[in-house]
């Protein structure tokens, strides 16, 4: 067992160092999604938008609307006082690292610490106001983007400056608010997203991967709602074995799909040939529906023997072959391509997509 275990533990540690050289938080604009680029990542905003932002230059019929709050909006928060006449949140979130890092020869009193810390800043983020003038400039952003309160819904997505860095393995650690309606819940989903870095999870990982702990940024993808007919992951090889030539499907019917708790329809795409394996049915009675009032609810699934027709397994593969021309930043740590790892959907049968991220195993 002790030889199995330690050839199994054995790797490179990874430490996460986000470029706090790169970093520009100073820009205060709202910035649509189509004026993104990949070279923005770590920049202004976290690597969901740019890449997004590069899907949509590529592919723009494929790519939904979307509007970035980057970086200088959080930052600006935290240079708040923490409390009246107190120190900045910035200042106190330093020192509050400090004081953690200092009992660590003190397990029961560092955890205390460490979890009103985490209360603290949550509660803080939550009740605090960014001010006149940004409601008064994202309401005219979002109607610029979006068209007119009401007649759309928004994901309401965190995008960290350490997330989805080479290293990366903590997909999830941060809030997606579904579907938001109306300005002023908007408002409070980015209160809500602001705050999520500070959750319990999302501080742990922080803590065992990354230096300096309080350059922890976090932006805001604003990305207009579809209401897909099936959606799912796709990972750009065989996660079984790692052989490329392969697509990994994963998909069910609604919004959403192949998400924890569901039974999704998993597909093996040869590449070369077009030959389909079946690994599993969707067997989920049920599917994610997005509601024109706002957040989604689950309906009745149809049924079908399968999710995705031919005709989608075509668009699939077709998209895939182009993946490693259009985003060559999908890299490891040591700089080698890696798989892609596709978030998509299908609405009316054409491709919709939403994320493109390395695929990184942990």
């Amino acid at each position: 067992w002790d030889k199995v275990f330690a050839e199994e533990n054995k790797g490179e540690d990874v430490v996460i160092r986000p470029d706090l050289n790169k970093l520009d938080l100073y820009n205060l604009n709202f910035i649509p999604l189509q004026q993104m680029r990949a070279k923005e990542s770590g920049r202004t905003a976290g690597p969901k938008a740019p890449n997004l932002g590069e899907l949509k230059h590529h592919f723009p019929e494929a790519v939904t609307d979307g509007l970035v709050i980057p970086f200088g909006h959080f930052r600006a928060l935290l240079d708040q006082p923490i409390e009246p006449g107190g120190p900045s949140v910035f200042s106190w979130l330093q020192k509050q690292y400090a004081l953690i890092d200092s009992l660590s020869q003190e397990s029961r009193k560092q955890e205390s610490v460490t979890r009103q810390f985490l209360e603290r800043m949550r509660e803080w983020i939550l009740n605090a106001d960014p001010g006149d003038d940004f409601r008064l400039s994202l309401r005219k952003a979002m109607a610029a983007t979006f068209g007119p309160e009401g007649s759309y819904g928004v994901f309401v997505r965190s995008d960290t400056n350490v997330e989805d860095l080479p290293g990366f393995t903590g997909a999830g650690l941060n809030l997606t608010v579904v579907n938001v309606v109306g300005f002023e819940n908007v408002l409070e989903a980015i209160n809500r997203v602001w705050a999520s870095p500070f959750s319990e999870r999302a501080f742990r990982w922080r803590q065992a991967y990354m230096e300096n702990p309080e350059h922890i940024y976090a932006s805001v993808l604003l990305l207009k709602s579809v209401p897909s007919d099936k959606s799912g992951v796709m990972v750009t090889a065989d996660i079984d074995t790692g052989q490329t030539g392969w697509l990994t499907i994963a998909v069910n019917e609604g919004v959403g799909g192949a998400v924890a708790g569901q039974t999704s329809e998993e597909l093996r795409v040869n590449m070369s040939d077009g030959k389909v394996r079946l690994m599993a049915q969707a067997t989920d009675p049920y599917k994610t529906v997005i509601l024109k009032e706002g957040g989604m609810t689950k309906i009745p699934a149809s049924g079908n023997a399968a999710v995705l027709n031919p005709e989608n397994i075509q668009a699939l593969m077709e998209f895939a072959r182009t993946v490693p021309e259009r985003f060559p930043l999908l890299k490891d740590v040591q700089g080698d391509p890696v798989p892609a790892d596709i978030e998509f959907g299908f609405y009316k049968d054409s491709l919709v997509l939403f994320q493109i991220l390395p695929f990184l195993e942990s």
